[in-house]
């Protein structure tokens, strides 16, 4: 008789069940969307991952709808499809498109209950959009909430309705789509005050990234603020990035990410800009006097701002 061939008991296991594959399946594997924001996309290892569940979380008006409308931004450039669900009914398209959102091409929708949203981020996710954002998961009221009168406030009506949605969204990952949820900080009532995401602790345990966002200072022209300082920090990763890391984005009011500004404070870091007091040396250039001396010299001079990118490059290669 002849000898059959011995067969691995994963081989056996792998034809008589469905549902199992090798660690190694494609399957498994995961594409980023970048937020073309360098010192982001170093902190989170790429940018969003496709197939998981990324949170932006912080207190209001800290940039959090911003940087989402970055990654939608970015994947527009890509050829790609993305959602908004605005639960919050905060969607303006006159600030997306100054964000560099195509708003003609990105699919919005304001729900009116908690499940009609999770709904809709469900049914996306089907269909394979890129991205699926979620603004805000403090904006959601289920629909037994809603029905009733502004006086009815049973216990923890909120974090019972996410709790239980978050974990049913699973499984529509696997169509290849990130999403972000984005959420709010509130305080504990208590002794000692906590912070806390609306929505209970299923957000935290299904989650694959959490970002949380801060303003770490001001940015100012003269006496004026024009904008100020986003401190991202990278609360929990079980996608790669740099956990417990963090990374700070200049962020100016009226245009977005300064991309300048990242320039010259990469520079000064990496000693391409000598700093004396208040005085700033460029190379062979004449000293400028204060940040906006330079901030001034390098917009009359995108060549050297360029030099200084191909410079900052070279040094990052030859520390790897």
């Amino acid at each position: 008789m002849p000898n059959k061939e011995k067969r691995s008991p994963i081989e056996i296991l792998l034809e008589g069940n469905e549902g199992l594959r090798r660690g190694s399946d494609e399957y498994f594997a995961y594409n980023r969307i970048l937020f073309n924001i360098e010192g982001l996309d170093d902190l989170t290892g790429g940018g969003v991952p496709k197939k998981r569940i990324t949170i932006f979380t912080g207190p209001s008006n800290v940039g959090k709808s911003y940087l989402a409308s970055q990654a939608v931004k970015s994947v527009q450039q890509e050829g790609g499809l993305a959602g908004w669900i605005d639960a919050e009914l905060s969607w303006d398209p006159q600030w997306m498109e100054q964000c560099g959102i195509d708003t003609e091409n990105v699919l919005v929708a304001q729900p009116t209950t908690g499940e009609e949203a999770f709904g809709l981020v469900t049914a996306l996710m089907d269909q394979g959009v890129d991205l699926v954002v979620l603004d805000s998961i403090a904006g959601l009221v289920p629909s037994n909430v809603q029905e009733e009168d502004f006086s009815y406030n049973p216990m923890a009506w909120q974090a019972r309705f996410v709790n239980q949605s978050i974990p049913k969204m699973m499984t529509h990952l696997q169509y290849g789509s990130a999403l972000i949820l984005i959420n709010q900080m509130r305080s504990s009532i208590g002794p000692v005050a906590l912070e806390n995401m609306p929505g209970g602790q299923a957000q935290t345990y299904f989650s694959h990234f959490i970002l949380n966002l801060r303003r770490s200072g001001w940015i100012k022209d003269k006496d004026q603020r024009v904008g100020f300082d986003i401190e991202v920090r990278c609360r929990k990763s079980k996608a790669g990035g740099k956990p417990y890391e963090s990374c700070i984005i200049p962020f100016r009011l009226q245009g977005g990410i300064d991309m300048t500004e990242l320039v010259i404070r990469e520079a000064i870091d990496k000693g391409l800009i000598a700093q004396k007091g208040p005085w700033y040396k460029l190379g062979d250039y004449k000293a400028l006097q204060g940040l906006n001396g330079v901030r001034v010299f390098l917009a009359e001079k995108p060549d050297v701002v360029e030099d200084l990118k191909a410079r900052m490059k070279i040094d990052v290669e030859d520390d790897a």
